[in-house]
């Protein structure tokens, strides 16, 4: 096979069929929107790791991996962080990195850098505690972003984060509101607790301040600092990104891909073999896109050829679950969790180490003692995959389903649709369009799973949403996963809206005695116009409706 096949071939994506967010995402990753072909993006992708694979390797071990990697593509089984596919249009050098942590920007050069990457589709975190008045520097941050995204074809978002000890930290939360594209975090540290659990008065006053306004708003983020540091072999700090997935120094960046788990799921079995083989060439791919990633600034190349960070993720979790008839947040189902980390975790360290034995290891001191050299510093995350998951029509990294008849806001135009996953189960076992259509109608207008007798029983019993889960359920199963990488998570602690700043107390103090990294927390309805709702319309196709 040679690369005019690639070139040549117009075979649709499985995840390009019956797609409805399709045709809103195209301006992101075409200049011309009257005339596209989604098959360009896995060629796109292919034809830079084979730019990279050619230095290292053979014509033919180049080309044979390239075809891998393409047939992972176009199954949408694999899939590298958007701005690879955004920025690849054309063969010039740019951003590929959608993780990013700067220090915080004190002068022109800075907030350049900063655009450079903003333009570019990547995100940036900022660590603020040095800083003196870090909300004046969180709304120069906020101003200066917002004033360049009319121009851009993703709007560029910030993360900015604040240790509790930070005299202003008061100030910081009560800001956070009022902020439209940059995210906040508090640091909270083991002295912090431990002083909450003596009661003393200051601290007990921030815990107040910090869970009331998770309860009005969803911000600030939590960071936990104790497990934070523990993933820092040489002790530098680490800051999070924009959504808190990947772990970083400062000025370094990190590339992150994406396993569907759903695709490795045939006739309710996991397919654990082709999964390791996908994990092989994804730790192959996005360490490859190192060696043509144009950095923002030299400091920034310097330190990331230090490090080569890459953060493997898995999404369509939750789609796997019910092709499986596992029910989330069940034992079952974090026993499937800890199945596939597993198996990721050993995979991609054993590739990073045959790469580092052929080509070279990041910096020994990255990585803790005795530990095997490898290639890559870190190896995993979890991320959001706010346009992956849109991409391949799943749930997004280790999210439960939302809802299985969803409003979902994409730029502005509104989908209204079932879940696709279910959809297509339902078909596979027979149901006619008309009792799907039937089914999806029941579901919106408050039905109950286990009231529709209609839907095969092991589909009904796996059929969970967000808000049917406890936090409890939110927390276990984002603490399992944490316990395999060495990165961070991004996910959503769902809460419903009767939910009471109690409720959110306890779900923090649960998520650091797990051993999550951070929490997010989210009370439903507590943001008008949050993008994923419940579809309240009375009426809905079996298929998509589009607005």
């Amino acid at each position: 096979m040679d690369q005019t096949k690639h070139a040549a071939c117009h075979t649709i994506p499985n995840w390009a069929l019956n797609n409805p967010y399709l045709d809103i995402l195209a301006p992101r990753f075409f200049e011309n929107t009257s005339k596209y072909d989604w098959a360009d993006l896995p060629r796109r992708v292919v034809r830079m790791f084979t730019e990279v694979e050619r230095r290292y390797a053979s014509e033919a071990e180049s080309l044979a991996l390239a075809e891998k990697l393409h047939l992972l593509l176009l199954d949408g089984a694999f899939l590298p962080n958007s701005p690879v596919m955004m920025n690849s249009e054309h063969s010039s050098s740019t951003n590929l990195f959608a993780c990013h942590v700067l220090a915080p920007p004190v002068d022109a050069e800075a907030m350049a850098i900063a655009g450079k990457i903003h333009d570019g589709c990547g995100g940036i975190g900022y660590d603020l505690t040095s800083v003196d008045d870090p909300v004046a520097m969180t709304m120069f941050i906020e101003s200066q972003t917002a004033a360049l995204n009319p121009n851009r074809k993703r709007k560029a978002h910030s993360a900015v984060t604040l240790h509790v000890d930070h005299p202003m930290v008061g100030p910081f939360i009560d800001m956070s509101s009022s902020l439209e594209i940059t995210h906040t975090n508090v640091e909270l540290d083991a002295p912090f607790f431990a002083a909450l659990s003596a009661e003393q008065p200051g601290v007990v006053g921030i815990w107040r301040s910090v869970c009331a306004s998770i309860f009005k708003t969803g911000r600030p983020a939590i960071a936990f600092g104790e497990h934070k540091s523990l993933r820092s072999p040489n002790g530098e700090r680490l800051i999070l990104n924009v959504c808190g997935e990947s772990l970083l120094r400062e000025n370094e960046s990190s590339l992150i891909g994406s396993l569907n788990a759903s695709r490795f799921v045939s006739q309710g079995l996991f397919d654990e073999g082709r999964f390791k083989v996908a994990v092989d060439v994804a730790v192959r791919c996005l360490d490859n896109l190192h060696d043509i990633q144009d950095h923002a600034s030299t400091t920034v190349a310097e330190r990331c050829m230090q490090s080569r960070k890459i953060g493997l993720s898995v999404m369509g979790f939750a789609d796997a679950l019910l092709m499986q008839g596992i029910r989330y947040g069940s034992s079952q189902a974090l026993d499937f969790a800890a199945l596939v980390m597993g198996l990721l975790q050993s995979t991609a360290r054993a590739t990073s180490e045959s790469l580092a034995s052929a080509r070279g290891s990041c910096d020994p001191s990255l990585l803790r003692a005795g530990e095997p050299l490898r290639r890559n510093a870190s190896l995993m995350a979890i991320a959001a995959n706010g346009t992956l998951s849109l991409l391949a029509n799943v749930s997004g990294g280790i999210e439960p389903i939302f809802s299985y008849v969803t409003r979902q806001t994409v730029d502005g135009s509104v989908i209204n649709q079932m879940q696709p996953t279910l959809r297509r189960l339902l078909g596979e076992h027979g149901m006619a369009e008309d009792a799907i259509a039937e089914v999806a109608n029941s579901l919106m207008n408050g039905a109950l799973p286990a009231d529709l007798e209609q839907i095969p029983p092991i589909i009904r019993l796996a059929m969970v949403r967000a808000h049917d889960l406890s936090p409890s359920d939110h927390i276990q199963t984002q603490a399992t996963f944490q316990s395999f990488i060495d990165g961070g998570i991004s996910k959503t602690i769902n809460l419903p809206a009767s939910s009471t700043v109690d409720d959110i107390a306890a779900a923090i103090l649960n998520a650091r005695a797990s051993g999550c990294v951070g929490i997010s927390l989210y009370r439903d309805g507590s943001i008008s116009g949050q993008p994923s709702q419940i579809a309240a319309t009375q009426s809905l196709d079996a298929g998509v409706v589009a607005a």
